[in-house]
């Protein structure tokens, strides 16, 4: 389970950097957003490692493919 603040705020970095219409309020998915490709996905993990203060393992990065992933990821990596 995941903070609802936190999701919200990684939908606000998704929207940013995605240029997503404001406000971004339901899941953001990789698979179901066509700006999300390769060089956008590395922008993001700069952006949220940036926002949260946390570094993603490397191993982790692909996994993190939607707003309910990473926020899990975010809280996981807050927490310890």
């Amino acid at each position: 389970m995941t903070d609802t603040d936190t999701e919200a705020r990684v939908n606000e970095v998704l929207g940013l950097v995605l240029a997503l219409p404001a406000p971004v309020t339901g899941p953001v998915l990789r698979s179901a957003t066509p700006a999300w490709d390769s060089l956008a996905h590395v922008e993001i993990i700069y952006a949220l490692e940036e926002t949260f203060g946390v570094l993603f393992p490397e191993e982790s990065l692909t996994e993190l493919d939607g707003t309910t992933a990473i926020a899990t990821r975010v809280d996981r990596l807050r927490a310890a």
